[in-house]
């Protein structure tokens, strides 16, 4: 029980300190202000960023299927357990280096905080039993793994980086591809769709943003969409024992 208390307090607090720093008045400015303070492509409209709502809602869905599970072979492990008490304590503190506009530190604290849910992540096989439970740690590790990049492509553009002569919007089109390939890799090794999905999400709200204003980008990140939504429905390595 004590495992269900410390994850039901580390999501607590990291849902409230997330959503003070994205939406509420965190050391003068949400995250949310600073992101829109540079002309980055990449950024989605600011509707976008409520899927954190989403993410939290999973993640107490999570804990609320490991209570379930308390006596069998699937309850948590500790080392999830560490993983995940990590994770919160990495995001926290990136979230605290980017209001207090030290981005290089922010981007290096939320690079970990990716690589530990990609821990996490892979601590879950692919089996019937604990597919659902799977589910919110790839909602989570799919947001954030946009979150980095999108990080990423600030830092560059706060730092003036000239990008090599590309543009702008070549680099974002590219970025974008990255992620669709990661997410399609996930989809066909992992059998992820969750991963997948959370793209579409972000790629939509992209092309929100950007609109008519930036056609290559716009239309990019609607082709991107269509070719996510043609790998949910046609990637289907599906393993026996997932049937």
């Amino acid at each position: 029980m004590s495992r269900i208390i410390l994850l039901f307090t580390s999501v607590i607090v990291v849902t409230l300190f997330t959503f003070n720093a994205f939406w509420l008045q965190f050391k003068g400015h949400s995250t949310i202000q600073i992101i829109d303070r540079l002309p980055i492509l990449f950024a989605p409209t600011n509707f976008t960023y409520y899927i954190w709502v989403l993410v939290f809602i999973f993640l107490f869905l999570w804990i609320y299927n490991y209570v379930k599970l308390r006596r069998t072979d699937y309850f948590i492990s500790i080392p999830q357990v560490i993983l995940f008490l990590c994770v919160v304590i990495f995001q926290i503190a990136s979230l605290w280096s980017w209001h207090s506009e030290q981005f290089v530190i922010s981007f290096v604290l939320l690079f970990i905080q990716v690589i530990l849910l990609f821990g996490l992540y892979l601590t879950y096989p692919l089996k019937k039993e604990i597919f659902k439970i799977r589910i919110p740690i790839a909602v989570y590790f799919s947001w954030s793994t946009y979150l980095l990049i999108l990080h990423g492509w600030y830092l560059l553009v706060d730092l003036q980086w000239k990008g090599f002569g590309l543009s702008s919007a070549l680099w974002t089109v590219i970025l974008m591809t990255i992620g669709t390939a990661i997410a399609l890799h996930l989809r066909y090794h992992h059998f992820d769709i969750a991963y997948p999905l959370v793209m579409i999400w972000c790629y939509l709200g992209i092309a929100i943003s950007n609109g008519f204003d930036e056609l290559l980008v716009t239309t990019a990140a609607l082709f991107l969409i269509g070719v996510l939504v043609v790998g949910i429905f046609f990637m289907k390595k599906n393993p026996a024992h997932l049937k």
